[in-house]
């Protein structure tokens, strides 16, 4: 019959079938319910080695029949049965041929495989389970195969701008620092906490896989000590710049510690801490409303008042086009830190004055780490849906699937 030819050829081409294999049969076992799929190899046909691809002789074939789960079809988990031949190589000895819809060691096929990495990117891993009815260590580990493949597979010999972040893996002090190429906007590496070795695996990485560190032109990071001196001695031509983000973060900081301050010193302290939001907002993005607000907090807590103008004053430094124009804005903002007998302040302003070169390299390069905060927004919402991941290297996958553009060599069911 017609249907029967035509769902003989549909699994064919699903399963990547050409002579000598073919589909023997198909049946519907309706107590599981699941359809099983039987697989055979034409006897007389010559197969070449699978090692070093010569002519053989047929060797028989493997002792048991072997299974693997495929993508669903009408709905129904779907299995492929196949007793895969041997053959005996004059140069290689007995070999075991792999089945073309097959990766080795695995007891899932290539299409199902690709499946899976496509619910992956878009899905909680545990969401993804469910979805394709099979564990999740199952899943991590096709995820952990493909992931680590491309990665490996990877040139990176024309980085020359990268940006260096850190982002939380689990509860408590887990961190993983990310590397990300700025100009593709790409994650390239992902290392295990947050100190100066992350920087130097990094860049014995580089090397390996073509690139060179002297060739790196420009580095953006936090003010973290360990990266600034991994950074300075393993890529030394570059221009560090700390990333502005951080910078507005640790003034946002003191401005809060003020603020905690004299709210605990005031008679009206619910005042302040109902208003402590507006204080984090720019002043150019306040509303009216808020603006009349936060005037009137402002003169009744005139501590906290100061240092949000302060902050406003940053935001001004940022806004400039040029390094010479920047400059007396610094100048006058550190000045105004040092003298607005705020401690907090004074020793923000200690702070950005030890680090100003690379905080001025920002109107060099206008780069930031505003490509980390994109791609870190996109991890962390991916491991808050996955409820968090229990390995490093799990973690680690899922980072580069999201965020690190990858050319998976999995085939694509669609």
């Amino acid at each position: 019959m017609k249907m029967i030819e035509d769902f003989k050829n549909m699994v064919e081409k699903s399963l990547n079938l050409s002579e000598p294999w073919y589909v023997k049969g198909a049946e519907f076992h309706a107590d599981e319910p699941a359809i099983h799929i039987y697989i055979g190899v034409t006897k007389r046909a010559v197969i070449a080695c699978p090692k070093c691809g010569g002519a053989t002789k047929r060797y028989g074939y493997e002792p048991r029949e072997r299974v693997w789960r495929h993508g669903d079809c009408m709905f129904y988990p779907t299995f492929i049965h196949c007793r895969r031949p041997k053959v005996l190589c004059p140069s290689c000895g007995v070999q075991q041929v792999n089945a073309p819809f097959e990766r080795q060691d695995s007891r899932f096929t290539l299409m199902f495989e690709g499946y899976a990495m496509l619910i992956m990117a878009s899905m909680p891993i545990a969401k993804a389970a469910r979805a394709l009815r099979c564990d999740e260590k199952t899943l991590t580990n096709i995820l952990n195969y493909w992931v680590e493949k491309a990665v490996d597979e990877r040139k990176l010999c024309d980085i020359k701008s990268i940006a260096i972040d850190e982002t939380s893996f689990r509860k408590g002090h887990d961190y993983v620092t990310v590397v990300i190429d700025a100009a593709k906007r790409a994650v390239i590496d992902v290392e295990p906490g947050k100190d100066a070795s992350t920087v130097e695996k990094f860049s014995e990485k580089l090397t390996q896989k073509g690139g060179n560190c002297a060739e790196i032109k420009s580095v953006t990071s936090d003010m973290s000590a360990a990266f600034l001196s991994a950074v300075e001695e393993k890529f030394p031509n570059a221009k560090h710049t700390i990333d502005k983000f951080h910078v507005k973060q640790l003034v946002l900081k003191s401005l809060d510690e003020v603020r905690k301050k004299e709210q605990k010193e005031s008679s009206e302290k619910q005042a302040l801490f109902r208003g402590r939001k507006l204080f984090m907002i720019p002043e150019k993005r306040l509303t009216e409303e808020q603006r009349i607000a936060l005037q009137s907090l402002s003169k009744q807590y005139p501590k906290t008042g100061r240092a949000y103008r302060i902050v406003s004053v940053l935001d001004d430094f940022y806004a400039c086009e040029t390094a010479e124009d920047a400059d007396p804005v610094f100048a006058g903002l550190y000045s105004w830190m040092r003298r607005s007998r705020l401690p907090e302040m004074k020793n923000t302003a200690a702070t950005l004055l030890k680090h100003k070169d690379r905080i001025m390299n920002y109107f060099d390069n206008r780069l930031t780490n505003a490509i980390c905060e994109g791609i870190n927004s996109m991890i962390q919402s991916a491991k808050r849906a996955a409820r968090g991941f229990h390995t490093f290297k799990g973690f680690a996958s899922k980072i580069f699937l999201v965020a690190g553009k990858l050319n998976l060599a999995v085939s694509c069911p669609f």
